[in-house]
């Protein structure tokens, strides 16, 4: 059937060929990723997901690493199965997962609507929202009726959804992995982060000016030039509650999860290392459109007698889901520089401005 492809997808049918897939009924296009590139392969046997690596992608993860957290996840059943690799690495193929839908209610997150809800069985990548660390605080502190922290589950199976147990059981299967040979603390990640964007400001050397692309990007590095001692503060905050690191994917936004059988699978391990326990719970906090009652519950529930943190670690929640999107802006914005084509440069300057206002 190869006639029938476009020719964008004719250009992927040597790369399958050298994968072992000959025989291909369709391709088609996934969405949901910032970086790499993402396609459903059917053939008259399975379905598969083909991944081409964004190249701006390589400085910010090990391929090596990313491989490895990759099987080690699905050797644990809570990834696809990495099935191929290219041996220049710029090309994966995995099992293909089809995803459940979320039976239930959305519920807006947000304080102002809170209650108000959209009767749909949606897809997990539904649950998306913005949480910043205000809107965190704010939403705990309508609930201050409750009890700090529930012997029960407080939201019964009449509630709109049930997100909250399904992030509950995957966060707390996370943490109990091996955490692996690697590691990254959020301070060394905000340093390095903070390094790679101060090389791109030096003056080039030839031309005596910004060795990086234009004043849009010059404007928002001084942004985060602006915010470095609030950055110390949340790290020397987090640093202060950590008594171990764990294993962490550190991106669990909805786009990252897939729900099968009542149960949440990963995918995409770029950025997947032993780090902070806390990475995870703002990740999910961060990117998901809980209500404040479900948020209660996953930060009491994930923390209670946590072996690898503190008891004071309930208050260093705010500080994590700040770090969460600091470090969403430096990658946006070194992805920009990285980029060749004005319209990829534009593309991830406009990630920056929608990840910057989150940040208090």
């Amino acid at each position: 059937m190869e006639q029938t492809l476009s020719e964008p997808f004719q250009k992927l049918l040597p790369i399958l060929k050298a994968a072992g897939l000959d025989k291909i009924n369709h391709i088609s296009e996934l969405s949901g990723g910032l970086s790499n590139h993402n396609y459903r392969i059917s053939t008259p046997t399975a379905e598969y997901v083909f991944r081409l690596n964004a190249d701006a992608a390589d400085s910010f993860c090990s391929r090596t690493q990313e491989r490895f957290y990759w099987r080690h996840l699905a050797n644990a059943k809570l990834a696809p199965e990495l099935l191929w690799v290219s041996e220049d690495e710029r090309y994966y193929l995995s099992a293909f997962i089809k995803s459940d839908v979320i039976e239930g209610d959305i519920i807006e997150a947000n304080i102002e609507n809170y209650g108000q809800s959209r009767k749909h069985s949606l897809p997990w990548q539904a649950l998306e929202g913005l949480c910043s660390a205000a809107d965190f605080l704010q939403g705990q502190d309508s609930l201050h009726h409750l009890p700090l922290a529930f012997e029960h589950d407080p939201l019964n199976d009449s509630h709109p959804n049930q997100a909250h147990r399904l992030l509950l059981t995957l966060l707390l299967q996370l943490r109990d992995l091996p955490k692996g040979p690697y590691g990254i603390s959020i301070t060394e990640q905000w340093q390095e982060y903070h390094r790679k964007m101060l090389t791109f400001m030096a003056p080039s050397p030839i031309e005596g000016e910004s060795s990086q692309i234009g004043g849009d990007w010059y404007e928002r590095a001084t942004q985060l030039l602006g915010i470095q001692a609030d950055i110390q503060r949340w790290t020397d905050t987090l640093a202060g509650c950590l008594l171990q690191a764990q294993f962490c994917h550190r991106d669990l936004n909805p786009h990252n999860l897939l729900l099968k059988d009542k149960r949440l699978y990963c995918i995409d391990f770029e950025y997947a290392t032993a780090s902070h326990p806390l990475c995870e719970l703002a990740t999910v906090l961060a990117t998901h459109a809980l209500t404040p009652l479900q948020q209660h519950f996953l930060v009491q529930q994930y923390l209670v007698k946590h072996p690898y943190l503190t008891a004071e670690a309930i208050f260093a929640v705010p500080a994590a889901i700040e770090m969460y999107w600091v470090l969403a802006c430096y990658w946006a914005l070194l992805m920009a520089a990285r980029q060749t084509d004005p319209s990829g440069h534009g593309e991830y300057i406009a990630w920056f401005d929608f990840f910057w206002p989150q940040i208090s």
